[in-house]
């Protein structure tokens, strides 16, 4: 990554770009003009560990360069497999080749603060700290970009005035001075000595502004152009990749989707296949059932769709690959925050810091010619030498990710995909269809008041009582990360085949576990705890940065078993805020823990679902504030 981010032909740990002096530039002698830009394309050498992309496996491969081969005018990088014997060439400047994510290592950048002491300072976690917000870092890059423009436009522009104006005085003073010697002379000698020393000190002036105009160009305007479009095409780039794994993404995403829905079909048409088949069974043998209207279509369509046999075996199939979308989805998640998303932030990290570094060269460059050619503004350029000494993109970047983390939260874990049928493999290949009726998942909230009637007093699903009380009791509201964080997977299913069998009662060591269990049972609601017919309303009131009395309004209009739901949960919520110094779940952090379980999106647009998953998130947080 040290090549990549090379951007100026210059190392990350070169004191020409961190704390240099601008007195160390002051001498013409020593300003060159920065010229030498070798723009973005990777350095391959033999030996050196890179990734290469795989098309039929269609995933990326770590690999070793063997051999660098130049083939009419075009590098071309052998490589072989670490795991295997096999041996590749590849295009060096094509997407099929890359180096892998590293650490930065421990050479640390000198810098300066305001005071001009030098000092080495270690790096924060940087851009991968918030991968989760990639597009916050993506409008930095670019905004970040676009200023580093608009200062080349500026000394461009400046050094063409200034030109401008040079011409413009020096044609004055030729026929002011033509316009002496058309008249008699001055005879007094004092007087003529004096003009002609002010027209020898307005024509170096004049000569020093030009040649301050042409090194303003020279030395920063053109090579920092330059540098902006080579930084423009890297980011680019990396915008291409980085949609380019958000659409993998969403295809396994879809994928689940849609195998989801071909199940629940199939299982569906099962449990028509039984149920009439027992009809027959009934029917007193020899006589045929009396049709009714419609039979001939209902005929029809019994003929379509096969026995039941078939369909069983059609339902297992789809099952079968049910559960293979969901280890993809799940190994695509991985893969995507692991290390696609972390890889596309670093680089992003190194576009930027080469971007501060420059900004960082080139105004000490620009402090340096103004100090040659502006002696009066000494105080100004002092200031200025010391603003732009502390300039640092360690510090910078640091700044950044910490002011995004306050913003939308440090990065949530993987939600990673569940198996949602109420029946196993096992059960559709028995016929059995319908799952554990006396579940609280996957049920309504009307079916788990009905499950426990006569066994409780209690106003809404004995679970939720349960499950908050186990919270508190066990210390999870001063838990740091409480929600946040997930529990073990077999402490999550041991927990809640407990509660299928009959058995509420928790038993259990971290709170991490009934807290979990929560989320689970909110998002696995039959119908969402806001009903899908009001979901609009609720993107509406977020967009419209409503008040807690308009979303006070907007639950009355909830059924009166959903108003208790939510009350029991946005009670509990706000007893976890009050102590967010020490849990660390604000209002925020919890809105983002519970939009998925009280909103429910009815689209599947990918776009729609991401535009909308804010509005989710701010609405929730109002609407857990609302119970205070």
């Amino acid at each position: 990554m040290a090549q990549q981010a090379d951007l100026l032909g210059i190392g990350e740990d070169d004191d020409a770009l961190v704390g240099v002096q601008p007195a160390e530039l002051l001498s013409d002698d020593e300003l060159e003009p920065v010229s030498d830009n070798k723009g973005f394309a990777p350095v391959w050498k033999v030996g050196m560990e890179v990734e290469v992309y795989s098309r039929s496996k269609d995933r990326w491969i770590a690999a070793i360069v063997r051999k660098i081969m130049s083939e009419n005018g075009i590098d071309w990088v052998q490589v072989y497999y670490k795991n295997s014997t096999q041996m590749k060439d590849v295009r060096g400047d094509s997407d099929d080749i890359r180096m892998p994510l590293i650490d930065s290592g421990s050479s640390l950048p000198v810098h300066q603060d305001r005071d001009g002491k030098s000092s080495r300072r270690s790096h924060g976690k940087g851009f991968v700290s918030i991968l989760h917000k990639v597009s916050t870092i993506s409008k930095q890059v670019e905004s970040g970009l676009y200023l580093l423009k608009r200062v080349a436009s500026v000394v461009h522009r400046m050094a063409a005035a200034e030109h401008s104006h040079v011409a413009s005085v020096q044609k004055i003073l030729e026929q002011e001075r033509q316009k002496v010697k058309d008249k008699v002379g001055d005879e007094m000698a004092r007087c003529t000595e004096a003009w002609e020393a002010t027209e020898e000190l307005l024509a170096n002036q004049l000569q020093k502004r030009s040649e301050m105009a042409t090194k303003l160009e020279q030395k920063i305007s053109v090579p920092l152009t330059q540098f902006y479009n080579d930084a423009e095409l890297k980011r680019k780039i990396i915008i291409k990749d980085e949609k380019k794994y958000g659409v993998e993404m969403n295809r396994a995403k879809l994928g689940v989707q849609k195998n989801l829905r071909n199940c629940q079909k199939l299982i569906n048409s099962c449990i028509a296949a039984k149920a009439e088949e027992e009809e027959k069974k009934k029917s007193p043998q020899g006589k045929k059932p009396k049709k009714k209207f419609g039979g001939i279509m209902s005929w029809a369509m019994n003929k379509m769709r096969g026995s039941l046999q078939e369909l069983q075996n059609q339902a297992a199939t789809a099952a079968k690959n049910y559960s293979h979308s969901i280890d993809y989805g799940n190994e695509r998640q991985t893969q995507y925050f692991e290390k696609e998303l972390p890889l596309i932030c670093k680089q992003f990290e190194m576009l930027e810091r080469s971007r501060i570094n420059a900004l960082h060269k080139y105004l000490v460059v620009l402090n340096s010619i103004s100090k040659q050619h502006a002696e009066p503004l000494m105080q100004i350029i002092s200031a200025h030498k010391k603003v732009v000494g502390s300039m640092d993109a360690d510090s910078d970047i640091d700044e950044f990710t910490s002011h995004t983390v306050r913003m939308y939260g440090p990065i949530p874990p993987i939600e990673h995909y569940t198996y949602q049928l109420a029946c196993t493999l096992k059960d559709i290949k028995a016929g059995r269809f319908e799952g554990n009726p006396n579940s609280y998942f996957y049920a309504t909230l009307e079916h788990c008041m009905t499950m426990q009637e006569g066994k409780t007093t209690a106003q809404v699903p004995i679970i939720v009582p349960n499950l908050i009380n186990a919270i508190r009791e066990l210390g999870g509201y001063t838990q740091e990360g409480i929600f946040r964080l997930s529990a073990k997977k077999e402490d999550l299913l041991r927990l809640r085949a407990q509660f299928d069998s009959g058995n509420l009662e928790v038993k259990e060591t971290s709170p991490h576990v009934p807290a979990g269990l929560l989320k689970q049972w909110l998002r696995e609601l039959a119908e969402p705890l806001i009903p899908t017919e009001m979901y609009a309303d609720a993107i509406l009131i977020a967009k419209a940065k409503a008040d807690i009395a308009d979303v006070r309004d907007f639950i009355e209009k909830l059924p009166l078993i959903n108003r208790k739901v939510l009350s029991s949960i946005g009670k509990m919520a706000c007893e976890i805020a009050a102590l967010s110094s020490i849990n660390k779940m604000t209002f925020s952090n919890l809105a983002i823990v519970f939009a998925p379980g009280m909103l429910r999106n009815p689209s599947e647009d990918p776009a729609e679902m991401l535009e909308n998953s804010k509005y989710e998130s701010l609405f929730t947080k109002v609407l857990l504030e609302s119970q205070k």
